[in-house]
């Protein structure tokens, strides 16, 4: 590592290394420079020898080197000039942005050049033997060799300059504006994965804000200021990912937003509220959620009304009819009520996630699938006053689909609204959030309502129809698209009919179905003959699990035997006993009395004895015992 008595020094031999081509040895000894601890102190020559590092890393497109070297600028320059920081940040993406411009302007098919599918992945083996195989040579291969490393380079570059300004306070400013370049980057070139991931990145670095608050230098999002760079992100975010098709990360936008709006306490947020309302539109609508698409629309009329004074008759006549038809696209049954409990209960979760989303308050004790309905809707929409603003086409489709029985011309009355309505639209005032309106998206929607609405009419009042009649009645579609309708309606208990191709006729009326009946009678039969083969020929396998089950149910029977029999055995034991005993003492009262009975025959004997020899007689009475009286004194 070479020492320099001032940093002029340092950069002037970088000078004279890359002057005889060794860029190399200049970057290493800028590097060592910036990375030693003896020049910690900031001077201005600090941001001119950055200027040149950065330069020589782009030129020799060495990723890691810039991202070390400008790690290490920021401790140096952090607390004394964060300015100096953010100068050398934007050089660096300013050249990096230069280059691959460059580049593309060097290639005439940059399709081509950039058809990896991920720009953090190194090119495959696959990739390679296919360019062997093919013999890939000349202009396209080279083109390929200089294009794709520089837009994997600049893809590097955001990665590193959002990683460095995730935590800066006082460059939040230049970490949206980076992050913003990045998603431009992947929308020009229909970067999907690379966008995913920056989508990630920019979550991982407010989750970790939200967690671990301790952290030096540190936005607070409770500031307005710092609410505002992050919720402008993720805005942008929202739309680049709407423009891509990427739904996932347009819904995971929409919770990031919710999330950051729930911290806004004094901050007015009609015009945030406005755009954040316009986006779940489009996301509702693709995602063909049409109960959710009408409320976002609801509540972004709400906001408009209420804030966007600039708006013309027109315009709230136009968001107002979407708002209306939006409800009546939705199908007129629910969808639930034949799907299992695992199921309600998933869909019961998404409803309260979805509900916080779009700010609708509901009970959380209420059945969640029973409180945002089309019918509830409806009234709603119509109780606010929602019929004023809407044109009269609209007014008069609500009216025949919602409270007309026409039976035979409810198609016919229809058709002609549903084609004046289909020719209803335009742009709204540039003031407004929602850029056009297009009423005809909802018609495929109201023509399928309107075919079930007619069904559901003709059903409650015929038994039979032919189907050519009911194909005249149903100028939308033709018989066969009528019959996918109708099986669905019939899945979930919305209208009972079936179709009897034979007789080319329809049947109205719970009358059940020949399959069921059939499927009925197939299941008794066999149920009958299973039983009447197993009499005239006994299974085997059950035979043998019978007698297999014999010695343990033979040990069963004996254990309750045995239990049973327990307390007579002990009352026999006891009377055993207590005989035994009773003779035992017999015998030793008998014992007793005989050696009584011979203690007092010789001491009779004794007796006579001493008399005969004029001795004192024994003094009567005395009860002798032989077991006390030792034969040797008896004699």
């Amino acid at each position: 590592m070479s020492t320099f008595a001032k940093l002029e020094n340092a950069l002037k031999r970088a000078e004279e290394l890359i002057n005889v081509g060794k860029k190399k040895d200049a970057l290493q000894a800028l590097h060592d420079l910036i990375t030693s601890k003896r020049y910690r102190a900031w001077q201005k020559t600090h941001e001119k020898i950055m200027f040149k590092y950065i330069e020589l890393c782009i030129d020799m497109r060495m990723g890691r080197f810039a991202k070390d070297g400008l790690i290490q600028y920021q401790i140096i320059c952090q607390q004394v000039n964060v300015n100096s920081l953010e100068e050398v940040i934007k050089h660096f993406m300013d050249l990096s942005t230069k280059r691959v411009e460059l580049a593309r302007t060097q290639d005439e098919a940059l399709e081509e050049a950039l058809d990896a599918d991920d720009l953090e992945v190194d090119k495959r083996p696959e990739d390679l033997m296919s360019s062997y195989v093919s013999g890939e040579k000349g202009k396209d291969h080279s083109d390929r060799e200089l294009v794709t490393p520089w837009f994997k380079f600049l893809w590097e570059t955001y990665r590193t300059v959002l990683e460095i300004l995730r935590n800066n306070s006082n460059l939040m400013a230049l970490y949206a504006n980076t992050a913003d370049r990045a998603f431009q980057f992947c929308k020009q070139y229909k970067r999907t994965i690379e966008f995913s991931r920056v989508c990630e990145i920019i979550g991982n670095h407010l989750d970790n804000l939200n967690k671990y608050r301790d952290q030096r230098d540190r936005p607070d999002l409770n500031a307005p200021e710092s609410l505002h760079f992050y919720l402008d992100t993720r805005f942008k975010q929202l739309k680049v990912a709407i423009e891509l098709e990427l739904w996932q990360e347009a819904f995971r936008s929409v919770e990031d937003i919710y999330g950051l709006t729930s911290m806004v306490k004094k901050m007015s947020k009609s015009s945030l509220m406005a755009i954040y309302y316009a986006k779940l539109t489009e996301i509702f609508w693709i995602s063909s959620s049409h109960l959710y698409h009408e409320y976002a629309w609801f509540k972004l009329f709400q906001l408009q009304k209420s804030f966007n004074k600039n708006l013309n008759q027109k315009d709230l006549q136009l968001i107002a009819s979407s708002v209306l038809l939006a409800a009546l696209s939705a199908s007129p049954y629910d969808h639930l009520k034949t799907d299992s409990h695992l199921q309600l209960e998933h869909e019961k979760e998404r409803n309260l996630r979805m509900y916080n989303l779009i700010g609708f308050n509901t009970d959380a004790k209420i059945e969640t699938r029973d409180v945002l309905s089309r019918s509830s809707l409806l009234v709603d929409l119509v109780s606010k006053g929602m019929m004023t603003y809407v044109t009269q086409e609209v007014k008069d489709l609500y009216n025949l689909l919602e409270n007309e029985f026409l039976l035979l011309d409810l198609a016919s009355k229809v058709e002609p609204l549903l084609t004046k309505i289909a020719k209803l639209g335009g742009k709204i005032s540039s003031t407004s959030y929602v850029p056009e309106v297009q009423l005809s998206q909802y018609i495929p929607a109201l023509e399928k309502v309107a075919t079930l609405r007619l069904l559901q009419q003709v059903s409650q009042v015929y038994q039979t129809m032919k189907v050519e009649t009911l194909s005249k009645m149903v100028p939308f579609f033709d018989f066969s698209a009528v019959e996918r309708i109708s099986v669905d309606v019939m899945k979930h208990n919305f209208i009972a009919m079936k179709v009897d191709h034979m007789k080319g006729a329809i049947i109205f009326g719970d009358l059940g179905f020949e399959s069921d009946i059939l499927q009925d009678h197939l299941s008794v039969l066999a149920i009958n003959l299973n039983k009447s083969r197993s009499l005239i020929y006994p299974s085997q396998s059950k035979a043998s699990k019978l007698s297999a089950m014999l010695p343990s149910l033979a040990d069963i029977v004996d254990k309750e035997h045995k239990k049973l029999l327990a307390p007579e055995e002990a009352e026999q034991k006891r009377l055993a006993s207590e005989f035994e005993e009773r003779k035992h003492q017999r015998i030793l009262r008998e014992i007793e009395e005989h050696e009584r009975e011979e203690a007092q025959a010789l001491l009779n004997d004794v007796g006579k004895r001493i008399k005969k020899k004029g001795k004192k007689p024994i003094i009567e009475g005395v009860n002798l015992e032989i077991s006390i009286l030792p034969f040797s004194f008896l004699c």
